[in-house]
């Protein structure tokens, strides 16, 4: 009797347990408190992954595993990482978050928790997000969705030698695929190797107006870096951030991919 009195006390007690309370050996039974955040840097956003980091607050290390967040209203996902938690320890758990399901002008997230395995039994903790990490992220996405719903965005597909070859002229072609807001483009920027910059001082870049089919809008590219280094970061190269507005409203961040011909043509401003 003694023991099942202790055994409830355990399972009642605040924070985060292994919930093997419901059955097992008492006498091998001990409250196993974690917490968890989520962060995300650079590298995670443009892997399409956050990071759950994981706190052990015990005094005995904790084994982590199939740790699965749930953020609505983002899709559940599964971690591939496992490992052993040392007391007063953290460590990150990479996990990528899928496309969210975006309703409303203004979608917003529910609370966030994690489902995993700690010391081989089921456990829920809940994860604190007050750096907005998943909020900005859900922002992003929504407005991502809500630009390709309107338009396709992509590099043109001729890029003409000028300056004897010290830069190209070519084009970001905007194509209206969907009825509704003027789509604005605010903003482009570089890769490490190339730069984009548009060839008229107008601000803003380009407009594309609900009653305009298709905007060619004309750019110049040039090389920023051609050292072995720079080099080495391969197709990232060819990614460039743009940023549009729709009907004047906040910034969607996009990249655009120049294709295999934007590739090489660009290339060739390394080697003149």
């Amino acid at each position: 009797m003694r023991r099942r009195i202790r055994r409830i006390a355990v399972c009642a007690m605040a924070g985060m347990f292994i919930s093997a309370c419901a059955g097992g050996d008492a006498t091998t039974e001990r409250p196993v408190q974690l917490t968890a955040t989520v962060i995300q840097s650079n590298l995670d956003l443009s892997r399409g992954t956050i990071r759950v980091q994981v706190t052990n607050q015990t005094e005995a290390p904790v084994r982590v595993d199939d740790l699965t967040l749930a953020a609505p209203p983002f899709p559940e996902r599964t971690s591939q990482d496992r490992a052993v938690i040392l007391p007063g320890r953290r460590i990150n758990f990479r996990v990528p978050y899928g496309e969210p399901t975006c309703s409303g002008q203004t979608p917003t997230t529910g609370p966030a928790s994690a489902r995993l395995m700690a010391d081989g039994h089921a456990a829920d903790i809940s994860v604190d997000d007050s750096s907005d990490v998943l909020r900005r992220l859900l922002g992003l996405s929504c407005g991502r969705q809500r630009l390709a719903d309107v338009v396709d965005i992509a590099l043109g597909g001729t890029w003409t030698p000028v300056a004897g070859g010290q830069a190209l002229m070519g084009s970001i072609e905007l194509q209206r695929v969907g009825a509704g807001p003027v789509v604005t483009l605010e903003k482009v920027a570089g890769s490490v190797a190339y730069t984009l910059q548009p060839v008229d001082d107008a601000e803003p870049i380009a407009t594309l107006e609900p009653e305009q089919a298709a905007a060619s809008v004309p750019v110049r590219a040039v090389a920023l870096r051609c050292d072995p280094h720079a080099r080495a970061e391969g197709k990232k190269n060819y990614v460039f951030p743009l940023w549009f507005s729709l009907d004047g409203g906040a910034q969607i961040h996009v990249e655009v991919r120049g294709d295999v011909g934007v590739q090489s043509a660009m290339d060739t401003l390394c080697e003149s």
